[in-house]
C-alpha cells in the first residue's frame, strides 16, 4: 500500500499500533529505507530529539540546492558540495554513536543526500562538463529526500515556511533552466505492508514439552 508522506499519520490513528504484522518502507527518490516499525513510525513523530537544525544545515544555508545564478562553473560548484557531502557524513557519524532507533530512518536518507554530492563532483571534475544539467541531476537526485526533512513533524514552522519556498523556487528554475523535467521530480512516500504470517506467529504460543 502506497501512502503520501504526510498522510501517514491519519492512517497510523487508524490503526491498531499494538497489532503486530505491520510494517513500513519510506522511498525518498533513489533511497529506500526498508523494515521500519510501528514504533519506529511513533518515535517519529513524537522524537523530541529531533534537531531542528538539520534542515538548514542539509538545504536552506545550502545555495548549491537552490541558487541558479552564483553556481555557473564547474570549479565554484565543487568546493560547495565537498562540503555538504562532509556534513552528511559527520551528521551520520554522531546518529550513529546516539544510537537511537528513529536514527535507522534519518542517516540512510542524510547519506543519501551525500551520496548526491558525490556523484555531481564526480560528473563536475570530468572535461568540458554540462554544470546545469549536472546541478540539474543533482538537486533532482536530493529533493526528495529534502522533502521528507521539510515535512517532518517536529520542524519548525519557520524553517518549514522558508525551505518550502526555496524549494519552490528552486524547482521552478530547475524546470526552466536546468534541464530538469516535472516527472523527474519525486515525491517521498510510505510503503505499508501487512503480514499476516507475522500475527499469526507471535499469537501462536510455543507447543509444550513433553
Amino acid at each position: 500500500m502506497k501512502i503520501a508522506l504526510n498522510e501517514i499519520w491519519n492512517f497510523l490513528k487508524m490503526v491498531n499500533s499494538k497489532e503486530p504484522g505491520w510494517s513500513y518502507s519510506l522511498c525518498a527518490g533513489d533511497v529506500k529505507v526498508d523494515s521500519i516499525t510501528t514504533e519506529m513510525m511513533l518515535a517519529l513523530k513524537d522524537d523530541d530529539d529531533y534537531d531542528t537544525e538539520l534542515l538548514p544545515s542539509i538545504f536552506t544555508f545550502r545555495e548549491i540546492l537552490w541558487q541558479p545564478d552564483v553556481f555557473t562553473e564547474a570549479n565554484m560548484s565543487i568546493p560547495s558540495l565537498r562540503i555538504l557531502q562532509a556534513f552528511c557524513e559527520e551528521a551520520c557519524t554522531e546518529m550513529e554513536e546516539k544510537n537511537l532507533s528513529v536514527n535507522q530512518i534519518y542517516i540512510p536518507l542524510i547519506k543519501g543526500i551525500g551520496k548526491c554530492c558525490g556523484k555531481a563532483m564526480k560528473a563536475l571534475e570530468k572535461e568540458k562538463a554540462d554544470v546545469k544539467k549536472i546541478l540539474g541531476d543533482f538537486r533532482t537526485c536530493a529533493f526528495p529526500v529534502i522533502k521528507f526533512f521539510i515535512y517532518h513533524p517536529q520542524n519548525r514552522q519557520d524553517y518549514f515556511q522558508d525551505a518550502q519556498n526555496r524549494l519552490n523556487y528552486a524547482v521552478k528554475i530547475m524546470l526552466t533552466q536546468f534541464y530538469g523535467r516535472y516527472t523527474e521530480l519525486e515525491d517521498p512516500f510510505w510503503k505499508v505492508s501487512f503480514s499476516k504470517n507475522k500475527t499469526k506467529k507471535n499469537a501462536d504460543p510455543k507447543p509444550e514439552e513433553q
